[in-house]
């Protein structure tokens, strides 16, 4: 019987539990895209608390991707350094760490340069240049750079992020993307561009270093990606050599479409987790999944750990209000996390509890 205190190998990534603190974006960087010490602080409380497993907020790629100033950049000259001394301090606590990179396309209010934000394709009356294939070159090298400096780092990984609306999760989506070349039409030129990041990444990092990409199962909208499109594209990952899948959904541009949802009692736990189910059964022991979505309750997540055929189990809001979540379980105190789902965390004043949770 699995339970949530096992040692694992998560995507190739040794860990001392099955629980991974699911990326959420920090605001984490100063006004010049570095790590702010309160990050330090931030992830020590992580790690001390109990969690396997860190995967960063989102840092950006290159000079085109951030969506706040507040945003960290990995193509900063200060990024490996710091990096170096963040990645040191969750290792010292026991926990590890996997940085998670992206590309907000069309979601960029304006790039570093005061441009217009790129996206998949051009988006009449809101401002948005439609990616040259110059651009999609860069962008696959940006990636790969931005992986290769978290490797050079000493970060046990990254994480590629295509889900929540965000670029890859864009290129993904028919509600996005309108090409009518080799990226655009039916999915498996879609998935085009991720299948060439991943490849990029991988070139630059080597076969060893655990690559894991988080991804929508659909985009929870009217005539966006479906889940049979995205379990072909984790099976296509999956045998190319992806080490972990993150199961999420949504693209944030509704109520309806979002990622995260009310959780009121343990019924409503485990938003995702068929999807979950359905894509660990597809790539088999070839890649590692990982569970997301309105996790509460220690009782419930062990149960759908071993009722499904994956191996991690994330979870975020829970740990903005109880760092030591994992530890008070551990400890026997098995009680719902307090965690009301109110989202009030990220309202201004800092990543924080707002309702006084502990």
């Amino acid at each position: 019987m699995k339970t949530l205190f096992d040692e694992i190998n998560l995507g190739g990534i040794p860990m001392r539990n099955r629980l991974v603190r699911s990326a959420t974006f920090e605001s984490g960087g100063d006004t010049e895209g570095r790590y702010d010490r309160k990050m330090f602080d931030l992830y020590r409380e992580l790690a001390d608390g109990g969690v396997g497993l860190i995967i960063s907020g989102m840092v950006g790629i290159d000079r085109n991707s951030r969506i706040s100033p507040l945003m960290v950049k990995a193509y900063d000259d200060t990024f490996v350094g710091q990096l170096r001394e963040l990645t040191e301090l969750v290792h010292g606590c026991g926990s590890r760490l996997v940085i998670q990179i992206a590309h907000c396309g069309a979601k960029v209010p304006k790039t570093d340069l005061g441009e217009p934000p790129l996206g998949i394709s051009g988006l009449p009356g809101e401002g948005i240049r439609e990616m040259s294939k110059e651009d999609i070159s860069r962008l696959t090298d940006s990636f790969a750079d931005a992986a290769a400096r978290c490797k050079e780092a000493g970060a046990d990984g990254v994480q590629i992020h295509a889900a929540h609306g965000y670029l890859l999760s864009q290129v993904l989506s028919p509600i996005f993307n309108k090409r009518a070349d080799e990226y655009g039409g039916p999915v498996e030129n879609r998935a085009r561009l991720i299948f060439d990041v991943y490849k990029s990444i991988r070139r630059a990092v080597g076969d060893s270093y655990p690559v894991w990409i988080k991804i929508n199962s659909s985009d929870l909208a009217d005539g966006g990606l479906t889940f049979d499109e995205s379990r072909w594209v984790c099976e296509q990952l999956s045998k190319t050599g992806i080490d972990a899948i993150e199961v999420s959904g949504g693209i944030a541009a509704s109520r309806e479409s979002s990622p995260a949802r009310r959780v009121n009692d343990s019924q409503q736990e485990g938003y995702f987790y068929k999807e979950a189910v359905l894509i660990a059964e597809s790539v088999g022991a070839d890649t590692d999944v990982i569970s997301v979505g309105g996790y509460r309750t220690p009782e419930l997540l062990e149960q759908k750990l071993n009722e499904g055929n994956f191996k991690g189990l994330s979870l975020c809001r829970p740990f903005i209000a109880e760092p030591g979540l994992v530890n008070r379980w551990r400890s026997g105190k098995t009680e719902r996390a307090k965690c009301v789902s109110c989202s009030k965390c990220f309202a201004p004043g800092g990543l924080s509890c707002k309702q006084k949770a502990v």
